[in-house]
């Protein structure tokens, strides 16, 4: 019997730096494809130094957090294409009934936080 295939975009937002995060998003990731049994591709996207964000044909999306203070970044050009990028996958969601994009926990607690700074404002 073939794997099931599932297509994974990992945001990395940690601007190059070194960090434990990315390493144990790509472990976790290698042990739920390994425990059922999936075959797993992923594609990581360098969007604070790059501007690299995926687009919708992903199954999953995972985002990092990254260095710095969110309320100075919130003007950069990576940042704001990050934040369409996002109201662009909250919208599918909305939209789509059979075919929604699932957003891991690290994604959400992103999201919630934003979402928290935006109130504040």
């Amino acid at each position: 019997m073939e794997k099931r295939s599932v297509k994974v975009a990992i945001l990395d937002l940690y601007d190059g730096y070194e960090n434990q995060g990315m390493r144990c998003i790509r472990t976790l990731l290698k042990e739920w494809a390994e425990a059922n049994d999936l075959d797993v591709q992923s594609t990581e996207f360098n969007v604070r130094q790059k501007d690299e964000l995926p687009d919708t044909s992903y199954d999953v999306y995972i985002s990092s957090g990254g260095p710095g203070d969110p309320l100075k970044s919130r003007f950069e050009d990576w940042d704001i294409a990050w934040i369409r990028w996002l109201d662009n996958i909250v919208r599918w969601n909305k939209i789509q009934i059979l075919q929604k994009k699932n957003m891991s926990s690290l994604f959400v607690i992103h999201f919630n936080w934003r979402a928290a700074i935006s109130m504040q404002e």
